[in-house]
Parts: C-alpha cells; structure tokens; sequence
C-alpha cells in the first residue's frame, strides 16, 4: 500500500490514538495525519480489526481523500 504525500509535499505519519466515545468506553482509532500543516485524513475505528487491516484502512481512506482534493 503506498500512501500518498499531503496536499503541502510533506511525508504524512500515520498515527493510532486513543479517544473517548460517546458512551464512555475508550476507543482506538487510526488517521493519517501530515507533521507539517497538519492536514488529517479520517479516523478509522480498530475495534474488532487486526492493526495490519486498520492502518491499510487509514491510508486507503487519506489516498481517497487526497484524490477528491486533487481533482477538485
């Protein structure tokens, strides 16, 4: 899986977080984020997933989101 530059030319890191969900339980997600401007794909949940399965999750869901932007 090759994950694309940010939209600023940078190397983007792919990062795993924990955060709060709305009923209270901590949830583990994963996002591609760039270190430099600070432009974030989205989120992808990991529960239920393989870290393998999520992070190819991630780059898919930055890689599209890079597309839209391109083509707009």
């Amino acid at each position: 899986m090759i994950k694309r530059k940010c939209t600023c030319g940078a190397d983007a890191d792919i990062r795993r977080q924990t955060r709060r969900a709305l009923d209270g339980r901590d949830e583990v997600v994963y996002g591609v984020v760039c270190p430099v401007c600070g432009q974030s794909g989205p989120v992808v949940s990991a529960e239920g997933k393989d870290e393998e399965a999520v992070i190819t999750e991630a780059v898919l869901a930055w890689n599209d989101m890079y597309a839209r932007l391109r083509s707009a």
